[in-house]
Order: structure tokens, then C-alpha cells, then sequence
């Protein structure tokens, strides 16, 4: 198995089967999914624009409203059917038993990066994740964030973040990392967790680190799961990664059996030599 294979298919997932035509545009036939890995070591510590957003009520807000907690964003954009929703849901079941309190100890923003999106956009999205989890939601969902902001807010701010996405022309979808960035008090890019479904632990974790003004980085697995996944513009979307599976089962059980011969030599050699030192 190629040592490379897990980073080069980091950022190989795709959001939606329908959207409209904003942001830099590519054919997804020649697109190389790793111009969308995010270079952490040159957006960590940065501290991010104080943009203009729309809520889902159709109230302006400013990032700053949301400074002297931590809190995490989801970029994503809401007529999207697949990994956006996704997203979200991942999160939702994370929050759950963080243990920590949603509009107390923490923000959530959901913000679409599509600047022809409204709050009512907004609106319909927050309501279809609240109906399909249902109980499976935080406290205090009501805090959660859903808002939309303008073409120039998202470019301005998704360059400060080094989060980049494109518009797909052929599939007329948008190509974009799934990723939740956590944000300290002041603003500050402290981290970046990858995948659709982060584990309690870790988004606790990253939170705790954030309040504290602390940058960090997460463990490896958390990216190598998203390679579990290519693009099929033939579907347009993305499928199980079949050829990677199949060659990280073949590692795991090439490693299995090294150790199955190992002991069992060893305790064949402890057996002769039994037979040998026995009168």
C-alpha cells in the first residue's frame, strides 16, 4: 500500500446534486481533489475577519456577537443532499455527549458559503436536521447558528481560513473539504477536525484546547477515514473508496498474518527445545 494514499484522498469529498453557479468553476473529470487540502500550518493562530451574516430569523450579525467563547463552524451550503447535511448530523450526535453547553460554554455556526443563498435556505436546513435527529440533538439546539452571508463575506473570510471550494460545471455541484474549524474567544483559528462524523471526545477536546487559546492538530485517523471515500462524477457524488478498502484490508492482514507466524514459531521453537533439555 502507497504510504501516500490516505493525504492524497484527504479532501476528496463533494457537497450536493444541485447548486448554483458561484465561486471558481472546474471540470470535475480533470479536478485533483488535493488542491482542497487546507495547509493548517500557514491559517493556525490567525485570527479570522469579523464578517457580516444573516441568521435564519433574518437578523444581521457579526462573528464578533459570538466572541468570549469558543466555538465551531460548519461551512457548508444548504441546497446541498448530501455531505452538507451529513455534516451537520455528525456534529449534532458529537454535541450531544461533549458535555459542555451549547450557548453557555460554546457556539455553533453553520454558514453557507454560497452568497446566493437566504435565511429561508437557512431556515428549511435547520428544520430538516432538527425533524431527522430529533432527540439525537444537543441542548439547547435553539443556540445553534444558521445563517447566510454575501459572496465578498465568504471569499474574505474561507481565504483566512484556507478553506477552499469550487463550482463544478460538468456535475453542477460544489467541490469543497467537509471540515469543522474551532475557533477560540478572540477569534483566533485554533484548530481543524476533518470527517463527517467527529467523535465526541475529539470536539471536546478541541473546544477545551480553543477556550484556552491553545492551536493544535488532530491525530491522523480522523483524516485517513475520510479516504474512504473517492468522486464518480458518472454518479456525481462520492462512493466508497473500494480500491483503498481493499488495500487497507490487505495491509491489516498481511500484518495479522506476520504475527499469527511469528508466535506461532515461537512456540514451536519453545517446544523443541522442551524436547530437547527432556531426559
Amino acid at each position: 500500500m502507497k504510504a501516500a494514499a490516505p493525504f492524497l484522498l484527504i479532501m476528496c469529498l463533494l457537497a450536493g446534486t444541485q447548486a448554483w453557479g458561484f465561486g471558481p468553476s472546474v471540470d470535475s473529470t480533470q479536478f485533483d481533489p488535493s488542491v482542497l487540502k487546507i495547509k493548517e500550518d500557514d491559517y493556525l493562530g490567525k485570527t479570522v475577519p469579523n464578517i457580516s451574516m444573516t441568521d435564519a430569523l433574518g437578523n444581521t450579525i457579526t462573528l464578533s456577537k459570538y466572541a468570549g467563547k469558543p466555538f465551531i463552524l460548519s461551512l457548508i451550503y444548504y441546497r446541498c443532499a448530501q455531505s452538507c447535511p451529513v455534516l451537520n448530523e455528525g456534529l449534532a450526535t458529537a454535541l450531544k455527549d461533549v458535555k459542555l453547553r451549547l450557548g453557555e460554554d460554546y457556539n455553533v455556526i453553520t454558514l453557507s458559503f454560497d452568497g446566493r443563498e437566504t435565511p429561508a435556505d437557512a431556515q428549511k436546513f435547520r428544520k430538516d436536521l432538527q425533524i431527522k435527529m430529533k432527540s439525537a440533538l444537543p441542548e439547547s439546539f435553539d443556540k445553534w447558528v444558521f445563517a447566510v452571508t454575501t459572496d465578498a463575506e465568504a471569499k474574505r473570510f474561507t481565504d483566512a481560513i484556507g478553506y477552499r471550494y469550487f463550482y463544478s460545471t460538468l456535475d453542477k455541484v460544489f467541490v469543497h473539504p467537509n471540515v469543522y474549524i474551532f475557533l477560540s474567544p478572540d477569534g483566533k483559528v485554533m484548530g481543524y477536525l476533518f470527517g463527517l462524523y467527529p467523535l465526541s471526545m475529539d470536539v471536546r477536546l478541541a473546544l477545551i484546547e480553543a477556550a484556552n487559546g491553545k492551536v493544535g492538530k488532530f491525530p491522523a485517523a480522523s483524516k485517513i477515514a475520510l479516504a474512504c471515500y473517492s468522486y464518480d462524477s458518472r454518479i456525481g457524488g462520492y462512493r466508497i473508496n473500494l480500491v483503498f478498502l481493499i488495500e487497507i484490508a490487505g495491509f491489516v492482514g498481511a500484518f495479522l498474518t506476520a504475527v499469527i507466524v511469528f508466535l506461532y514459531a515461537r512456540k514451536l521453537k519453545k517446544q523443541r527445545r522442551a524436547e530437547t533439555l527432556s531426559p
